[in-house]
């Protein structure tokens, strides 16, 4: 008999333990993973570009934004974040030509955040900014580099949101891009490295 009382307090401590995984501190249910789409702002910033012997004068425009994350922890995320635009700018280089180009990043991301109702959110995010497309605004003529042009980058974000229940939120969140352009044939003691910075909205559904 005491035998089989303590099997059954020993299986009624691994069901209570076992159904608080996925649950975080604020009492609820983590969803397994999550997706997020959105739109976002990103101010001006300048390219300096040795191969082209140019400046990429971008000016601010619209980004749009997706994510993709797998919960690892009670309000923590590791993830992709994907986004693009196109971007005006001033290519300056024999003379100055308004044109745009796509600006597009893709990225490994780590979230922190947590509970339902109002929360902070922490972002740190790795990854590629590309740029492609570039044509002059007058005749459509490609003008700059003839291919993509990829750099390694990195991000930091963070804000506020407010989840309206354990499997939908709205985040707005602040980010500095720092996008590590190629210095080849960049003019000595010349910073070619770029720090952008830019605000989204984002809409998180859980599942």
């Amino acid at each position: 008999m005491r035998t089989r009382l303590i099997a059954m307090l020993i299986l009624a401590t691994g069901t209570s333990a076992g159904a608080q995984i996925g649950r975080s501190r604020f009492g609820f249910t983590q969803p397994a993973a999550w997706v997020s789409a959105g739109v976002g702002l990103d101010q001006g910033f300048t390219v300096i570009d040795g191969k082209t012997n140019s400046r990429w004068e971008f000016g601010s425009a619209t980004q749009y934004h997706v994510t993709m994350e797998k919960s690892v922890s009670p309000g923590a995320t590791l993830g992709v974040h994907g986004s693009t635009g196109r971007v005006p700018l001033l290519f300056n280089g024999i003379t100055a030509t308004e044109a745009d180009a796509n600006v597009s990043r893709i990225f490994a991301t780590a979230r922190l955040s947590s509970g339902v109702g109002f929360h902070s959110v922490l972002e740190a995010s790795a990854g590629a900014t590309i740029y492609s497309n570039f044509q002059r605004r007058d005749t459509g003529a490609q003008i700059g580099p003839s291919g993509a042009t990829t750099d390694f980058s990195f991000a930091f974000g963070y804000g506020l949101g407010y989840a309206f229940s354990p499997t939908f939120a709205v985040d707005v969140v602040q980010d500095i891009t720092t996008d590590l352009h190629s210095s080849s044939g960049v003019p000595p003691n010349t910073d070619s490295s770029v720090r952008i910075h830019g605000t989204r909205i984002m809409g998180r559904i859980g599942w």
